[in-house]
């Protein structure tokens, strides 16, 4: 019993050095986030001290760039830009290309004579055109209609290994289905004159075969179709009074025999035929009309000035300024490391 606080006070003194070292941990974190405050707010000193000494440079710099970026602005506003989404047929999306490149290339060299000539124009109005350009225009929800397509069209087994995704990875330049034209001029009538005429595309012999190819196979597939779905009518309508009827094999009239296969089960399957070629039969009838022009305008508009909001004004400010930073830290680029050489010398 007389070794019972010996014991106890043994302890207590074993536990003194682990609260001397929490304790001097907590000061330690404490200490190292004042010093982390104290050197942020010191950087800040230092750079305030900076901007000071060169408030002048900075200032001029700030202010050449936001007037230069306001007087951009203002000047882009004066031009006109025709936006045209537009569907290229019978594959003319390389030569709607080449030829839109080739009008950009014309207004690069300042050859307004030739454009004239290849818009129908005169060569004034071909002076006010100042840009062409084009891009592919899409989403994944027209990609994925042009991939249900495909697969429904193809052979189950060849899909195993082709998925959306490499679907889309495989798709060209030339390849997609619309794509979006930007032409800009300093005038509007000028724009309206040669924005439809940009787009259009002479039929050279292969477009004429594709294009006569086309509205037959068109015309064909849809006489087929059209014949496809008189005869599944007329198996729907035997396969319901087969279903209704107790035994179809001993039915006055239509008699179909049906083996293994539960008449419902095939009745199903003819439906989702039927739903299957009216789903091609609805795109086959709209490329019957797509195809009469080689390239389609989906939509057509001009507005004047520029399509994106830029924000010169504060890009150019900001670029400026930045400039303006670099030229002021080459003095103390070159003085640091001018006292570092000296002191490993």
């Amino acid at each position: 019993m007389n070794n019972q606080p010996d014991q106890n006070q043994e302890q207590e003194v074993d536990l003194v050095p682990v609260f001397v070292w929490i304790s001097n941990g907590f000061q330690n974190l404490i200490n190292a986030i004042v010093g982390l405050f104290k050197n942020i707010a010191h950087f800040l000193i230092l750079f305030l001290i900076f901007i000071k000494n060169h408030i002048i440079l900075l200032g001029v710099l700030f202010f050449i760039g936001a007037g230069l970026g306001w007087y951009m602005s203002k000047e882009s506003k004066k031009s006109f830009n025709a936006q045209l989404r537009v569907q290229p047929n019978f594959e003319s999306a390389g030569q709607l290309i080449s030829n839109l490149e080739y009008y950009n290339s014309l207004v690069d060299q300042e050859d307004f004579v030739s454009l004239s000539k290849e818009l129908g124009i005169t060569t004034e109005e071909a002076r006010e055109l100042t840009s062409f350009h084009i891009k592919a225009d899409f989403n994944d929800t027209e990609l994925l209609k042009e991939y249900d397509y495909m697969a429904r069209r193809a052979d189950t087994i060849a899909l195993e290994n082709y998925t959306f995704e490499g679907f889309k990875e495989a798709k060209r330049e030339i390849d997609y289905q619309f794509y979006t034209v930007q032409i800009s001029s300093k005038d509007r009538k000028a724009l309206e004159k040669a924005a439809i005429k940009a787009v259009q595309v002479e039929d050279n012999p292969l477009i004429k075969a594709q294009r006569k190819a086309s509205i037959e196979t068109t015309a064909f597939n849809l006489k087929i179709m059209e014949n496809q779905l008189k005869e599944i009518d007329s198996l729907l309508v035997a396969f319901q009074i087969a279903i209704k009827s107790k035994d179809s094999s001993t039915s006055p009239g239509t008699n179909v025999f049906v083996s293994p296969q539960n008449k419902s089960e095939v009745f199903t399957e003819l439906f989702e035929e039927k739903s299957r070629i009216l789903y091609n039969l609805e795109f086959i009838r709209e490329n019957k009309y797509a195809y009469e022009n080689t390239v389609n305008i989906v939509s057509y508009f001009v507005k004047k000035g520029t399509i994106e909001k830029k924000h010169l004004t504060v890009i150019f400010a900001l670029v400026f300024l930045g400039f303006g930073l670099l030229i002021a830290l080459i003095p103390l680029v070159f003085r640091f490391l001018n006292n570092y050489q000296e002191s490993n010398q």
